[in-house]
């Protein structure tokens, strides 16, 4: 009879071992999930670049501007004429370029002046400063 309890006894605490280890298992899976949640959490409040959504680094972000800077100048010489930042802009996004904040169109500008890369004729748009002004579009 006392062989008999102790087996029974030692098969309820190898079953409650058994469960413990599950459980155990189980808790380790959530402490991981949740470390992993609070780590997202922290990159999510770091601060986002408002210009270019999706790019984390900065050399990413100067690639793509450089990249949209380079269309520009392609749709200004494609033309042939200067082309203002409406114009420019509605055709980058038509191209697949991504330009965010409230005002694209001011965005884009300060970017074309950034780079170096373009002078603003009054009135008319803006051009490539490395090429020559045709005659019809010259400052006034």
């Amino acid at each position: 009879m006392a062989d008999e309890s102790i087996r029974e006894l030692l098969s309820k605490l190898l079953k409650r071992r058994e469960e413990l280890r599950l459980e155990s298992e189980a808790l380790e899976k959530l402490i991981e999930t949740y470390r992993q949640l609070s780590m997202l959490e922290k990159e999510q409040e770091l601060p986002q670049l408002d210009l270019w959504k999706g790019s984390r680094s900065r050399r990413a972000r100067s690639a793509y501007v450089a990249e949209m800077m380079a269309a520009a100048r392609r749709q200004i010489l494609s033309d042939g004429r200067p082309l203002t930042r409406s114009e420019l802009l509605q055709r980058l996004e038509a191209e697949g370029y991504v330009i965010d904040g409230g005002d694209k169109s001011k965005v884009l500008g300060t970017n074309l002046w950034r780079s170096g890369q373009f002078q603003h004729i009054e009135k008319k748009g803006y051009w490539p400063v490395d090429t020559p002004i045709p005659r019809k579009f010259g400052r006034s």
